[in-house]
């Protein structure tokens, strides 16, 4: 049985590589319309449990210390991964592995292959080492955000952490010299680098973000870049970037959060801080300045989060604005993280507690501080309109005691918005979404509509679309919904003007399709269903249907050469593979089995072969025909020859409604 990520994948590797679908690749989820917040509001505080004082040693004194990564539960699993920063009870601050099946309860993930601390720094926070004392993350090194990187295969890790030094001239104090980390695990976060020692630390574990003001030689304010958390997002460029929030301390700080990024794509990363509307300025000394807006009453922002909302199509900063006898959670959306244009802070309903002195030097209680947004069954960095948010009750800092004790505390939290318009769908785009045909639909196989506000962002599916789901197909993407006789479709596509899904099971006769956009619900449309309509996904060049297939042999795709070196001309006796939906019946809404067909035969002009093979695939409603050249064509003029499939008397069609509409061809040459 294919795995669901597999099934993800080779739908994706068929419509990128192949542009089968018609419509344009995505990486993450592009908008054109942004439905509007009408409210951000926050439930009670839930009690967790955890590995506490209470517990048998090890255990956790003082989670969260900074934001927490939670990483979805893998296909098949029901796991979450959690890293978080906190002091333990065999060592020091660090990082440290919890795992969740409920995010209710939660343990140490050493059942997994994880050490309760996974990294730390060289000496705790209340000691110096002449040895470190230069170093950058001597006192204190715990995560703030861990992601996996794009560019590496899974399991290849980053990690963005907050590092400090309490010893300036090897005099320990509590105020601290704050920088931002970097690091990196290949093991699924198994195992860290160790300490490097080095002011800026090592080629594998080392500096990224670090104030104008060097570090200092005598005791003094805290000061530097501190409390980081990342989001990783692919540019209008084409490439990856890390993007890193965090906090400025220093003579001339504003109160206001920063942001940096750094290009994806090679072992080390630097940092460019964002100054004066762009991204111009070195991580390690340069200057910064706020994209966003003052907290209300210029308040303190601290311990920012960026996550990208599904459901609103929209990037979510959520931080903490800290006033003089109260502090809460603030909001801010954007619509482009290249041009960090963010709206102004809002209030989270709900979040707003006072604030007092714990004494000493254990900072401030607040019911709030860290707080870490995610969603169950979204993407690890993603968010939806409801989730969970996960913080620190109690005093800032210094670890647990009967005055001041900190917990581990959750929050639900919802977004609402302002009523979907009505989407509106356009008469006779019901279609095979092969032959882009009016009717042909065949339970099992891809159709698609057309219309206007069909949707309010652009995505496929992605893996965490298929969480919870076991061997069942999303039937709703980002709040989109389709019914086909009033059953939900498995959904693949979503676009403000197109929609890409699976005719589920047992349709037959006229079939109706209606789209439901965040609660709001289209006009109906009305088409033919049919137990067989082929249709080969093409693959449109410079207004020329090829059809979407690969040379089996050695490799390549039918299409006119002058376009691109990985296209070329067919020859007799070239064994091809080609692609196609519609053929026969599938069971809709499940993971398909792979399975052989017989009768199948290729046209290519007015030459007819039977297939060498032809197949349910293992992916979403594709079929795999196979075939070799006909040895015809080598008395034949070179040419674009019709190419269509049948099955059973009933054929493929000799025009699609591409645009402009026209056969599917295949070049074809002599030897």
């Amino acid at each position: 049985m294919q795995d669901q990520a597999s099934i993800a994948i080779g739908a994706l590797l068929l419509a990128g590589a192949l542009a089968v679908l018609n419509y344009p690749r995505t990486v993450r989820a592009q908008q054109t319309a942004y439905p509007q917040i009408v409210s951000f509001s926050v439930g009670p505080d839930q009690t967790l449990t955890y590995p506490s004082s209470a517990s048998a040693s090890p255990y956790l004194l003082n989670l969260p210390d900074e934001p927490m990564t939670f990483i979805p539960p893998a296909s098949g699993s029901s796991i979450y991964l959690i890293f978080g920063a906190s002091a333990i009870s065999t060592g020091w601050g660090g990082t440290n592995v919890l795992q969740s099946t409920d995010l209710l309860n939660f343990s140490f993930a050493t059942g997994l292959g994880y050490s309760p601390q996974v990294m730390t720094s060289p000496v705790s926070i209340g000691q110096c080492n002449p040895a470190y004392d230069t170093e950058f993350d001597e006192g204190y090194a715990a995560a703030g955000s861990v992601i996996q990187d794009p560019t590496l295969p899974p399991g290849n890790l980053m990690m963005i952490y907050e590092a400090e030094n309490h010893c300036p001239g090897g005099l320990n104090q509590f105020n601290f010299y704050a920088s931002a980390g970097f690091t990196r695990s290949s093991d699924n976060g198994k195992t860290w680098p160790a300490p490097q020692n080095g002011p800026l630390g090592g080629a594998s574990r080392y500096a990224v973000l670090q104030g104008s003001a060097p570090m200092p030689t005598t005791a003094g304010n805290g000061i530097g870049d501190a409390i980081p958390s990342a989001y990783v997002d692919k540019s209008l460029d084409g490439n990856y970037y890390l993007y890193a929030v965090y906090d400025y301390y220093g003579a001339n700080a504003d109160g206001k959060i920063r942001v940096a990024r750094a290009k994806l794509g090679q072992t080390s990363v630097s940092f460019l801080k964002w100054y004066n509307g762009s991204f111009s300025q070195p991580g390690l000394g340069g200057l910064d300045s706020a994209p966003g807006s003052a907290c209300p009453g210029n308040g303190y922002q601290d311990a920012a989060q960026i996550s990208y909302n599904d459901d609103l199509g929209l990037y979510l900063m959520t931080l903490i604005c800290k006033g003089s006898q109260t502090n809460a959670w603030y909001y801010a959306t954007a619509t482009s993280l290249d041009l960090q244009d963010w709206t102004p802070l809002q209030l989270i309903a709900n979040s707003q507690f006072p604030i007092s002195d714990c004494g000493g030097s254990t900072g401030f209680m607040f019911d709030g501080w860290y707080p870490s947004f995610m969603s169950p069954n979204a993407a690890a960095g993603h968010t939806k309109l409801t989730g969970q948010v996960f913080y620190l009750q109690g005093c800032l800092v210094g670890q647990n005691s009967a005055a001041t004790p900190r917990h581990f505390a959750s929050r639900t939290f919802t977004i609402t918005t302002q009523p979907q318009p009505a989407p509106v769908l356009t008469a006779g785009t019901f279609a095979n979404a092969a032959t882009y045909v009016s009717g042909g639909l065949v339970p099992g196989s891809w159709a698609e509509v057309k219309g206007t506000g069909l949707s309010n962002v652009t995505r496929v599916w992605n893996n965490f679309d298929f969480l919870g789901l076991g061997n069942f197909l999303p039937t709703s993407l980002t709040s989109v919904q389709v019914m086909v006789n009033n059953i939900a479709a498995a959904v693949y596509y979503v676009s403000p003007t197109q929609i890409n899904f699976q005719v589920p099971t047992g349709i037959t006769g006229t079939a109706s399709v209606q789209v439901i956009n965040n609660g709001a619900a289209s006009n109906v449309l009305t088409a033919a269903s049919a137990t067989s309509s082929p249709g080969l996904f093409p693959n449109s060049v410079n207004g020329v249907n090829y059809p979407a297939a690969v040379f089996a042999l050695s490799g390549g795709y039918p299409g006119d050469p002058t376009v691109s070196s990985v296209y070329r001309s067919a020859t007799p006796g070239n064994q091809i593979e080609l692609f196609a939906t519609g053929l026969i019946a599938e069971p809709g809404g499940v993971v398909p089995s792979a399975m052989g067909i017989d009768g199948v035969t290729v046209t290519i002009g007015g030459v007819t072969v039977p297939a060498t093979y032809a197949g349910q695939t293992p992916y979403v409603g594709e079929f795999q025909i196979n075939f070799t050249v006909p040895s015809q064509f080598a008395n034949m003029p070179a040419g674009n020859y019709p190419i269509s499939i049948a099955l059973n008397g009933v054929s493929s069609p000799a025009t699609i409604n591409s645009n402009p509409p026209g056969p599917v061809v295949l070049p074809v040459k002599p030897n």
